[in-house]
């Protein structure tokens, strides 16, 4: 059984039995909890950054940024770059915002408040992930099949039916958002499931 619930039943249940601990003392232990908690995600995210920028990174030395150069996407490829650093940056900043929040919070109401809002914004955070994921895959794939040169005035035998590609497209996308929301479901899931508990705990203590 988690310690917490230990120690309310104590306070509950046990008064002339264990020293009695109170509202106060209770709350500042789910406070505590939930701001570490609310860190942990603030610095996944970050390192999460961290390892898409380093990839990005090695694609580039590795010569990748030259065949994108060579296919005509340098302008898509900026786009698409700005928008990915822009929306990461965005969601590091709310994460860090709402760890300060509850860091500071002195009121159970309060706390209880910052608690939905992370869970709300670690939603959005995934959401929003996926979603540009899915949808810049499928832009890059209509971009390279209808604007670069070497595909639209390639009309030998070697290049593959459309309905080939398409199919690829969609299975090479189901498979990427299947890891990516397992990914996210283990590392913020777990996260959010324990602030779940701790908003339960805060209902109670109200009562």
């Amino acid at each position: 059984m988690d310690e917490l619930e230990l120690l309310k039943k104590d306070w509950q249940k046990q008064k002339d039995v264990f020293p009695q601990l109170s509202y106060n003392e209770i709350y500042q232990m789910i406070l505590k909890k939930s701001s570490s908690i609310v860190r942990w995600i603030f610095i996944i995210s970050v390192l999460e950054f961290i390892l898409w920028t380093s990839l990005d990174i090695i694609f580039r030395l590795k010569g990748v940024h030259t065949k994108i150069e060579e296919m005509d996407m340098e302008i898509f490829s900026l786009i698409s770059t700005i928008m990915y650093y822009g929306i990461f940056m965005y969601f590091i900043i709310r994460f860090y915002l709402n760890y300060k929040k509850i860091k500071v919070t002195d009121s159970a109401k309060v706390l209880m408040k910052n608690i939905i809002n992370t869970r709300k914004t670690v939603r959005q955070y995934i959401f929003v992930n996926i979603s540009l994921f899915v949808v810049m895959f499928i832009a890059t794939m209509i971009y390279i099949f209808t604007f670069t040169d070497g595909l639209v005035n390639d009309t030998s035998a070697t290049q593959p039916p459309l309905w080939v590609v398409l199919v690829s497209t969609v299975i090479v996308i189901l498979i990427f958002v299947g890891l990516i929301a397992l990914f996210y479901r283990l590392i913020y899931g777990i996260l959010t499931r324990r602030l779940k508990m701790n908003y339960k705990e805060l209902e109670k203590l109200e009562i």
